[in-house]
């Protein structure tokens, strides 16, 4: 039963090196420089709304039909 598992791991071991595996595995595991740039936007747009002005109302005037700024 020992044997079997030596035997598993080694062909484990060479299957990941034939398919480059653990270079994968690193690339889905780790922080690549997509993540780090989308993280550097969110922030930059968090940043962007919280300066922003909130959205002004308009009424449009039944007469006119003209736009009449903030009630």
């Amino acid at each position: 039963m020992i044997g079997t598992g030596v035997l598993v791991e080694k062909a484990i071991s060479i299957l990941a090196k034939q398919f480059k595996l653990d270079k994968v595995l690193d690339y889905v595991e780790n922080p690549n420089e997509a993540d780090k740039e989308i993280k550097n936007l969110r922030a930059r747009v968090e940043s962007l709304e919280k300066m922003a002005h909130p959205q002004r109302e308009f009424v449009i005037c039944n007469q006119c039909k003209k736009q009449i700024e903030e009630l």
